[in-house]
């Protein structure tokens, strides 16, 4: 009954390793895990290579951005996959609040042409501020007229059906309000660092009642995390993890991807190996109970980290 349950939402029949799809913007359901492109996840393979064992693998969800110059591997991977692009997710990010006609360009001449793609199903703005160096303490009410000029030139590409939906990216709850306040509707995905050793509970709480979907880069706190700034991690290999991933013969990698979708948090991971993929898209076929959810909730670095 559970797995049942589990895939009443899927895109395809309740067989194998079945993905659920969240509804962020009418119409638009985006699987609830999705493979990142940023180079310095992947070591072992090409971004290329990356994501077309993911797709060929059944995943269905694929993560890019202008700032990784990774979106023409990607449109690469897409095309030697043999999977045909409807049944496929692509989320794409502009660097920041470049304005109406800088982001319309961007995605018109750049991005689309890229990935060899007519349209995108999300866009997202990748800070809320221009350079990387300011974030995250000088993208204050300063930048709010860009943040928001950026916004209305998404919304026009939107009308053009060249975007599916709107979104943004590590954005705090302020930000987030910015643009609802001002063209009355939520962004469709907020993407931050998301993962054991720090979540941002309050931001969650937040957006989900402001029906913004958070996705986690860094899920399982791997090479991408703290590249802006220094944050605590906790290792897959941690014995309490491991405790946890035993009860449930699955790995502990499985375990946190796990817990976050089951607090509706939508994981972006990254691997070379066939068998670590097809693990990660698997990770529906087991549900946390409620008593381990709070325990992972509660779970802090074993050694104390200076952030």
């Amino acid at each position: 009954m559970m797995r049942l349950l589990q895939c009443l939402t899927a895109v395809t029949l309740c067989l194998g390793n079945v993905v659920p799809t969240i509804e962020i913007a009418p119409g638009v359901n985006m699987p609830m895990v999705a493979f990142g492109s940023y180079n310095g996840s992947l070591t072992r393979c090409s971004v290329q290579e990356g994501v077309q064992q993911w797709l060929q693998l059944g995943g269905r969800h694929v993560d890019t951005a202008d700032m990784y110059e990774t979106e023409a591997d990607v449109g690469a991977a897409i095309r030697g996959s043999g999977v045909p692009r409807k049944d496929i997710f692509v989320t794409t990010k502009v660097p920041g609040p470049i304005g109406n006609q800088a982001v319309q360009q961007m995605i018109l001449q750049q991005s689309l042409p890229k990935l060899g793609l007519d349209y995108l199903d999300l866009v997202l703005i990748h800070y809320p501020c221009l350079a990387l160096s300011d974030f995250p303490n000088k993208c204050g009410a300063a930048l709010q007229r860009e943040r928001l000029d950026t916004w209305k030139g998404l919304m026009e590409l939107r009308r053009a059906g060249k975007i599916r939906a709107i979104g943004v990216s590590n954005y705090d709850a302020e930000q987030v309000k910015e643009v609802i306040e001002a063209f009355k509707e939520a962004p469709a995905v907020n993407q931050v660092e998301w993962h054991l050793a720090y979540h941002n509970e309050t931001l969650r709480s937040a957006l989900q009642k402001a029906g913004v979907t958070i996705e986690a880069w860094a899920s399982l706190a791997g090479p991408t995390s703290g590249i802006v700034e220094k944050v605590p991690s906790i290792s897959l290999s941690d014995e309490r993890l491991k405790q946890v991933a035993e009860h449930y013969g699955v790995s502990t990698a499985q375990v946190e991807l796990r817990w976050e979708t089951q607090k509706q948090v939508v994981p972006i991971t990254a691997t070379c190996t066939k068998e670590h993929a097809l693990a990660d898209l698997s990770i529906f076929n087991f549900t946390i109970s409620d008593k381990d959810m709070q325990y992972l909730d509660d779970l802090m670095p074993a050694e104390a980290v200076s952030v």
